[in-house]
């Protein structure tokens, strides 16, 4: 994906968001984040006193925002800005009264007035945009003693080495060779055969379906090797739904889901190979942190790795008053 190409990123982003998921990490658990990045985001928001107005950049369906109104209830007050269109289906307008949504805004062009905010936080989502130019936009809707968190995506995370782990098995999914143009040249046998009508070319059925059976070989051995095979078992489940499904003498309207599910596996890989080229290395974050260092002289930044039993998960930045 092209940097600025807000178009595929937002249809990218808007269907995965439109499932109802809460956060981008689509194989974590969905009830919301935990562990050591829960752990840091309370910690975070102890420090900020309330009441506080409060902004989420890129904020997906909304774990922050939910995690907020779990802590501080009818004294939340956060706007959540997210470039995507969103489907948060924990959130009720008349029940959270202090979470305001606003969808289709860019972190470089932030619908606010010029020190707006107490707090700016953003969970994987901050370094998907134009660094310098979000960086100051950010800081032109904050007060100048605003705290300010980011969890960003780090380039030797656990997620990002199964971010390209993924992107391997989304070009062999859509190749050649690949489960789907197996499935795509056997779909129109199956339905024939059921269909009680015999193959006009006997030999290209038996190809096809041998074709497919090979592919699905292919990919158990490649599930097997990897580290990282949800994608490709979930594929097998898609595809083999599919084919099992073929209704009799009409292959039509499973092709037609065939192609979805494969435009679907295109916006995974797009979204996919965003994440792993926005996450940072180290000198990246060095040079995001003298950034800030030199627009807020007064106050101090801090940044570690996150990190739990599996790995390295993220980096954080904190800049806040000097006394925090």
């Amino acid at each position: 994906m092209e940097p600025g190409d807000d178009t595929l990123r937002r249809e990218a982003w808007s269907s995965y968001w439109s499932s109802g998921r809460l956060h981008s990490c689509a194989s974590g658990d969905q009830d919301n984040y935990g562990g050591a990045i829960a752990r840091f985001w309370r910690g975070f928001l102890d420090r900020v006193p309330s009441p506080a107005r409060l902004l989420d950049l890129a904020t997906g369906n909304g774990p922050l925002p939910h995690l907020v109104w779990e802590m501080r209830k009818e004294a939340a007050d956060i706007d959540a800005v997210d470039l995507a269109e969103l489907a948060p289906g924990w959130y009720s307008p008349s029940l959270h009264h202090g979470v305001r949504f606003h969808p289709s805004v860019r972190i470089e062009a932030l619908p606010f007035a010029d020190a707006s905010f107490d707090g700016l936080m953003s969970q994987f989502g901050f370094e998907y945009a134009q660094r310098a130019p979000a960086l100051a936009e950010c800081l032109r809707v904050a007060r100048t003693d605003a705290h300010i968190a980011l969890v960003m995506h780090h380039a030797g995370s656990v997620l990002v080495k199964v971010g390209h782990e993924e992107i391997d098995h989304h070009a062999w999914l859509v190749a050649e060779d690949g489960l789907i143009q197996a499935a795509h040249g056997v779909i129109p046998w199956v339905a024939q055969a059921r269909a009680g009508i015999a193959a006009a070319d006997a030999g290209s059925a038996s190809s096809a379906r041998a074709r497919y059976n090979a592919a699905m070989q292919a990919l158990a051995e490649r599930a097997q090797r990897s580290s990282a095979p949800d994608l490709l078992l979930e594929a097998r489940q898609a595809v083999h739904r599919l084919v099992a499904g073929v209704p009799a003498g009409d292959a039509g309207a499973t092709l037609q889901a065939l192609h979805a599910y494969a435009t679907e596996l295109e916006r995974g890989r797009l979204r996919t190979a965003e994440m792993v080229s926005h996450a940072l290395d180290a000198a990246q974050l060095e040079e995001l942190r003298e950034r800030l260092r030199a627009a807020r002289p007064g106050s101090p930044v801090e940044c570690a790795e996150l990190r739990q039993a599996e790995g390295v998960l993220a980096w954080s930045l904190v800049s806040g008053p000097s006394d925090t």
